[in-house]
């Protein structure tokens, strides 16, 4: 339950042979870079104050000594985190408003994509915890991309709700994405451990369809390419978006 410390029963004992740490060694940066190792490795859903002690070589109460709770921990986490992603994408520049709009959402996507821990917090933080990390950085920059649909003809509110919709559009690509690769990565290695049953790999499709059935899948090469997420698709998706945009709004697509 969010806003309630972690119960500690069930904690294994360090690994033999590890000694736990000295009192008075941890510090809270100390503990907020593991949480930000776990969530890039293990995911935002498998980091608990009980798996960052184990990791830390302490006490669970030593980490609760320095956050309350397992929300003023994420709370840290997220504020680094956003400041982190923020800084490192790409200001909306003077070009046209398409293309600026599609180059930002783009370097959003693509640093969700290198970074796992940047796409762990946007995806999967509760949102209270997101928006009391938005720093007046992140404002800004998030004043700067309505501004960019507002250059575009937009009013104000509409340019606030458009920007939401794109916003969301990336995330959930990335999601799918994500979850897709997760899929694919758990069929392999059950698939490699031996399991009974479970295929090596996704599965392709390497044979036409028949024409009578399917006439239009039996002229594809790969149907996977109507079902797939990749980056070309991402970037025709904003740019469908653009062009809905600007055909909603009757505003110049360049």
């Amino acid at each position: 339950m969010a806003g309630v410390r972690e119960s500690a029963e069930g904690i294994q004992p360090p690994t033999a042979g590890r000694r736990r740490r000295e009192r008075g060694s941890l510090s809270s940066g100390e503990i907020v870079a593991a949480a930000r190792d776990l969530a890039a490795h293990d995911g935002l859903a498998r980091l608990s104050m009980p798996a960052l002690a184990r990791r830390l070589g302490c006490g669970v109460m030593s980490v609760y000594r320095y956050f309350d709770t397992k929300d003023d921990l994420l709370a840290a986490l997220a504020d680094q985190v956003m400041s982190d992603l923020h800084r490192q994408l790409p200001p909306a520049g003077d070009g046209p408003w398409r293309d600026e709009l599609i180059t930002y959402f783009t370097a959003y996507r693509d640093l969700m994509e290198s970074f796992p821990v940047y796409r762990e917090v946007v995806l999967y933080a509760p949102t209270f915890v997101i928006r009391a990390a938005l720093t007046p950085a992140q404002l800004r920059r998030l004043d700067t991309g309505i501004g960019l649909l507002m250059r575009a003809g937009l009013p104000l509110v509409d340019a606030a709700e458009v920007y939401n919709v794109c916003f969301n559009y990336t995330r959930s690509f990335v999601a799918f994405e994500h979850a897709a690769r997760s899929a694919i990565a758990a069929s392999a290695a059950s698939g490699a451990s031996g399991v009974s049953g479970a295929p090596a790999a996704a599965p392709t499709h390497d044979r036409r369809l028949p024409a009578d059935e399917y006439p239009q899948l039996s002229r594809l090469a790969d149907i996977e390419s109507v079902l797939g997420a990749d980056e070309r698709g991402f970037r025709l998706g904003l740019e469908l978006l653009a062009t809905g945009i600007a055909g909603r709004y009757d505003v110049a697509e360049r």
